[in-house]
């Protein structure tokens, strides 16, 4: 029960609410909410009703927990001289240190290349097929980009995080106007075959099926690469700083729940089953579809949401992993100030690009790749660390163990899908 004193706190806290509350809220929002969230209603039309009620149901707890948790972990770091990213580094001494880094670039890099290929292909295709522009090398174009991300990135948390913010907007705007478009269409129909199949199929491979689905609802709300650098912002506040930084994850969450929600429903309402069937097999987004039924606004809308959701998503995943990079190389190379960082941006500038101008077929790759590493880093690296280190003692309880639960069974459905 909230004693008095907690809900005076609280109030307090709301009370001291400022503009740059906002930014870091759109900040998260615009992490959570982006190019993934295009593909996601054709994941739940194809999968069925069930799968929609168990995001429902588990898609907020099973995504703000652990992410508050995340952030009550980070907060609980010893503060670094020079105003690093919180990673876990100060519960790991020494060459564990360096480990975590690591592990933490490889989870969350790879899906930077994911957005930065599919932002250049969307680009190219959107100067040919919808400005019919002259044709412009991949090459230049690839260079022009990436080059422009980290330029972005390159200007610091503020820079990034406002920027973020900027575009969050007119991206949230976009997908619920897409929504609301949506709703004469609305066909209960397209769910009836569905929910009678459902309602035929044997409990065992039902619940196999809300098993296999975890990890699509959890990283479908996800925004761990951001709570560092929000947690880091907070953090230097002191004071209410850790209860405002909750508080903004809070808000920010009830957003990213209730326009992923209303968006996924209103598209499954309005698309037949087998519309959503066909475009999983051709990897085609939600916009892809709604286009091919005929709306031409949502045509001349498509490339703009794709350029802006991949965008946005690039930079909130790219801000946690450049600065941990370069972190990680002035730690491992000795080289102190500005020119540690520099060579750890052109490193990262140098594989982004050749990657992304290569335009491999590594969306598959990266997922199985990095899906297992970003849940151990989001479920497992914080409840383990909250049982074995002292200073967190204070965070354990049942929360804690539900989250560690949640987290293995998110684990082994991943793995279990990999075999």
């Amino acid at each position: 029960m909230i004693s008095a004193t907690q809900e005076k706190s609280e109030g307090a806290v709301r009370a001291g609410w400022k503009w740059r509350d906002n930014v870091w809220a759109l900040g998260l929002y615009g992490t959570a909410v982006g190019a993934g969230t295009l593909f996601l209603p054709v994941e739940v039309g194809t999968q069925g009703p069930v799968i929609f009620l168990m995001m429902l149901l588990a898609g907020l707890p099973l995504s703000l927990m652990p992410h508050l948790m995340l952030c009550r972990v980070y907060m609980k770091e010893q503060p670094t001289a020079d105003s690093s990213l919180p990673i876990f580094g100060s519960f790991f001494k020494g060459k564990g240190e360096l480990a975590i880094m690591l592990f933490y670039c490889l989870a969350f890099f790879p899906v930077t290349l994911v957005f930065g290929v599919a932002l250049v292909n969307a680009l190219d295709n959107y100067l040919s097929a919808h400005l019919h522009a002259a044709h412009l090398s991949r090459g230049l174009l690839a260079f022009l980009v990436v080059a422009g991300i980290y330029a972005v990135l390159s200007k610091g948390r503020d820079k990034v995080v406002g920027t973020m913010s900027a575009l969050a907007l007119p991206f949230a705007a976009s997908i619920l106007l897409i929504a609301l478009l949506q709703i004469p269409h609305w066909n209960i129909a397209n769910l009836a075959g569905v929910i009678t199949k459902a309602h035929a199929a044997p409990l065992t491979e039902t619940l196999k099926s809300i098993w296999l689905t975890l990890p699509l609802i959890t990283f479908s709300f996800c925004c761990a690469p951001m709570v560092s650098p929000l947690t880091s912002y907070y953090r230097e506040r002191k004071g209410e700083g850790e209860r405002k930084a909750l508080l903004v994850i809070r808000m920010a969450y009830g957003a990213i729940f209730f326009s992923i929600l209303f968006f996924v429903l209103s598209c499954v309402l309005s698309i037949p089953h087998d519309s959503f069937a066909q475009a999983k097999v051709q990897n085609l987004n939600v916009l892809s579809v709604v286009s091919a039924e005929g709306s031409q606004l949502v045509y001349l809308l498509a490339p703009f949401i794709a350029i802006v959701g991949m965008t946005k998503s690039f930079l909130g995943v790219g801000l946690s992993v450049t600065e941990t990079f370069a972190q990680l190389i002035t730690e491992a190379s000795g080289i102190k100030g500005a020119g540690g960082k520099r060579i750890a941006y052109l490193i990262m500038f140098a594989l982004t690009f050749g990657i992304v101008y290569a335009n491999p077929n590594v969306i598959t790759l990266i997922e199985t790749f990095c899906g297992p590493l970003i849940a151990i880093i989001l479920f497992l690296i914080p409840a383990w660390l909250i049982y074995t280190r002292a200073e967190l003692r204070e965070l354990r309880g049942v929360k804690t163990a539900v989250i560690a639960l949640a987290g293995v069974a998110t684990l082994s459905a991943l793995l279990y899908s990999m075999a």
